[in-house]
């Protein structure tokens, strides 16, 4: 079984992985969020885009003017080609959510679904802060969330499962250390015959890092939600949306 790199074959089959999201409810929470804090919003960066299914959800809502980036080439080649097949005007760009920069200043950035724990240490965190940071008008926000170590200690046995499409199979394995709080997921994939191994290594950070990293880079917090409801999260959090804002001056 041939290893690669994250998301080098899954995107082949990403959106069977993904098929238990649902894409509408969470545009629709997102879209909440933005009307709450930032109602005047029409320019959105989205970072970590996948395969684009949360786009087009949320273009869907709103026209915004869109540009959707993802770090992997794969993903953006599926992610364009769905708007494409569907008539939505969105952008798609690779980018590095920790290394980027944007032409024009845009109103919110988002980055979905476990995205920001992907950042192993709070280095890197800081640098997508800083990115995000830059790359809004004054007063912008950006809306992101993240999966908390209570959700690894009380889901880690749930995570375990397997699906199929034509030419695609995969089998999830996930493994959760308490003590470094990394959440490591293996994917044994098959394509077309072929057996490829991938490795997802997640870091599980408290609210009280990520709200020392974001204040650190500049930001204002504006929110804190725990899972899809307006209430203000804790650490017994699962999930929790971030409403973070570029100051004024």
């Amino acid at each position: 079984m041939k290893e690669v790199s994250a998301y080098s074959v899954l995107a082949a089959g990403y959106d069977v992985v993904m098929e238990h999201v649902d894409y509408d409810l969470w545009a629709a929470h997102v879209q909440a969020l933005l009307e709450e804090f930032a109602p005047d919003a029409e320019k959105i960066l989205e970072l970590g885009c996948g395969t684009g299914s949360f786009a087009l959800a949320m273009r869907y809502l709103h026209p915004y003017t869109y540009l959707a980036t993802d770090a992997s080439g794969r993903m953006v080649r599926v992610a364009r080609a769905k708007a494409e097949m569907e008539g939505a005007e969105i952008q798609f760009a690779e980018a590095d959510f920790t290394d980027f920069r944007v032409d024009q200043l845009v109103d919110a950035v988002l980055l979905l679904y476990d995205g920001m724990n992907y950042l192993l240490t709070e280095e890197r965190l800081g640098l997508l802060f800083g990115c995000a940071l830059r790359a809004l008008k004054p007063g912008g926000v950006f809306v992101f969330d993240q999966s908390t170590p209570a959700n690894s200690v009380n889901n880690e046995a749930l995570m375990e499962d397997r699906g199929e499409a034509e030419g695609f199979e995969y089998v999830r394995h996930s493994q959760y250390d308490p003590k470094s709080r990394i959440h490591t997921t293996v994917f044994e994939i098959e394509v077309l015959g072929k057996n490829f191994r991938e490795e997802h290594r997640q870091r599980a950070y408290s609210l009280a890092e990520v709200a020392a990293s974001a204040t650190a880079a500049g930001f204002e917090i504006a929110g804190r939600f725990e899972e899809f409801g307006m209430e203000e999260a804790t650490e017994a959090s699962e999930r929790v949306h971030w409403v973070l804002r570029k100051p004024l001056s």
